[in-house]
């Protein structure tokens, strides 16, 4: 990854935070801008100051388009709403029109379904069991379509639950968080 460049991260999340603090742990020098979905204002994350624009649903704050416009680099964390991925509904066109040399879109592993505990990787099967599953799987094909149309750089991270040092069982465990989730079919531990 080039020094001095522009990241911008639609959803500012525990995988994009991880991904930034990498980046400032080894003194990348970059600028970086965010989503949320309360206003916009400057903010601050391990002592890197950015803007964050006003983002939810199909309402956002207009000045974020020069920002993400002359970014460089591109996290879309925001899962599909309602069976839409709102940020190809209302930045598409800028997607087009701009050269962004990395588009990353974090997706899910609720895309391969129920394997009845194999593993899966990469070349695995899409049978997705449930919505959620489904809307992952047909964002993951309206970006690769706009990577096929417009030879954009857009990579697929499929990511499993996330279970960090700051979220995982054990922390739950002693913490008394944890919430068992009984289904029909299902029977996991949260």
């Amino acid at each position: 990854m080039k020094k001095n460049f522009k990241l911008f991260c639609f959803g500012f999340g525990q995988v994009a935070k991880y991904f930034v603090k990498s980046l400032i742990n080894n003194n990348i020098k970059f600028d970086l801008i965010a989503t949320n979905t309360s206003k916009t204002e400057l903010k601050s994350f391990n002592n890197k100051k950015y803007k964050s624009y006003y983002f939810f649903n199909d309402k956002f704050d207009n000045d974020l388009l020069k920002d993400l416009n002359s970014s460089h680099k591109v996290i879309i964390s925001i899962p599909p709403k309602k069976k839409t991925d709102i940020v190809i509904k209302n930045f598409k066109k800028n997607f087009k029109q701009n050269k962004f040399n990395w588009i990353t879109y974090l997706s899910a592993t609720s895309v391969y379904g129920d394997k009845k505990g194999k593993w899966v990787d990469e070349k695995s099967s899409t049978k997705p069991t449930f919505n959620r599953g489904n809307e992952r799987l047909n964002a993951e094909k309206k970006w690769l379509k706009l990577y096929k149309n417009f030879k954009l750089p857009i990579q697929i991270f499929r990511l499993s639950g996330i279970y960090s040092i700051e979220n995982n069982i054990i922390k739950r465990i002693k913490t008394g968080k944890l919430k068992v989730i009984k289904k029909k079919i299902i029977f996991f531990q949260k």
